[in-house]
């Protein structure tokens, strides 16, 4: 990996999906026949059916297994609104008990009012949880304490080398399954994905332009969470307040130091949805997918079902052809009765 800036390349993704293959599932290519139209074919990528609920731990193995044997014995610590965190306790817990017999430490530091459905998870998984402040900056300080304090290794939940590659693994995913499909009735045309601090979407996004991918790879953020679409529009790292979304997995104020040359490299556009359109996502994707999605892993679908990825703002024009579109289902962690909830106003 480059020291000189951050360009990860086709080896690094590569060597990440090696190191995590014993750990994760390799999630499905579903085909989402009711998305379809205008000659194109739509899948989804469900990571809600991944370990943990979420695509968080690619990232996380690739990290905690990068640690030296000293640092693991210390622990680790995560600052996380719930997915992240899950993810790295599921790292620091199976790790420790293949490497030692027993778990190691792992602390993960939440936002003041987290989702209980999260915190409970993380809990679950031996993890200690530390609650402080409500921004992404509050939590990335509390955790740097609480690691010069105790020695831990820190595993950021996004702008981190090793995550940015984990993430990147499932962009290798995707190339490979649609390419094993029987049939191809035109190119891969769109990728889509969620947004948040923008390690998901420069994992996949580099990992498909190394494999040669040269369609559309479009971000999706919520409309009160647009800090990266503000930010490419102005062509550096904006910082926005504290977002009011119920995408609590996309509340981050400011791209990532390394995660955002590399957007601004391959995005050729974001767009942004209401939180009004991502409830309609959730109850379509429960209704007619049989997918329990969170909000934050439903933004890509609420943007293809709007019709927002067709022409996404300040992306260069391309002769619109059939081929096929991959969205992106980045988490499931919600608490399951807001999403009946969603789905009984979704059918009224």
């Amino acid at each position: 990996m480059s020291t000189n800036g951050f360009h990860p390349a086709a080896d690094d993704f590569r060597a990440a999906r090696e190191r995590i293959r014993p750990y994760i599932c390799t999630t499905p290519l579903l085909r989402a026949d009711p998305l379809e139209r205008g000659g194109k074919r739509v899948f989804l990528k469900p990571e809600n059916l991944q370990r943990t609920g979420s695509f968080k731990v690619r990232g996380a193995f690739n990290a905690a297994a990068s640690f030296s044997p000293e640092t693991k014995a210390r622990g680790a610590v995560a600052f996380s609104s719930g997915n992240h965190g899950t993810a790295v306790a599921l790292a620091m817990r199976e790790l420790g008990l293949q490497e030692r017999g027993q778990p190691y430490k792992c602390v993960v530091v939440m936002p003041e009012g987290a989702n209980p459905v999260k915190t409970a998870r993380v809990r679950a998984l031996g993890a200690e949880v530390v609650f402080c402040g409500k921004t992404v900056a509050e939590r990335q300080a509390k955790a740097e304490e609480l690691a010069m304090q105790n020695g831990y290794g820190v595993i950021p939940s996004y702008d981190h080398k090793r995550i940015i590659c984990g993430q990147g693994t499932l962009g290798l995913e995707i190339m490979d399954q649609w390419i094993a499909l029987p049939s191809h009735p035109g190119p891969l045309h769109l990728v889509a994905a969620p947004v948040g601090g923008g390690g998901l979407m420069a994992g996949v996004a580099a990992a498909l332009r190394a494999g040669y991918f040269d369609g559309r790879i479009v971000g999706v953020e919520p409309e009160n969470a647009n800090d990266t679409l503000q930010s490419l529009a102005r062509g550096e790292r904006v910082t926005i307040g504290a977002p009011v979304t119920i995408c609590d997995g996309l509340c981050s104020t400011t791209p990532g130091k390394l995660t955002f040359p590399i957007l601004k490299q391959f995005l050729e556009g974001v767009v942004t949805v209401s939180d009004e359109q991502v409830r309609a996502a959730v109850a379509f994707l429960l209704s007619e997918m049989k997918l329990l999605v969170e909000p934050s892993g439903a933004v890509a679908v609420a943007a293809w079902m709007c019709g927002l990825l067709d022409n996404p703002p300040h992306a260069p024009p391309r002769q619109e052809q059939a081929g096929d579109v991959v969205l992106v289902v980045s988490g499931g962690n919600v608490d399951p009765r807001l999403a009946l909830a969603w789905l009984m106003g979704f059918e009224a």
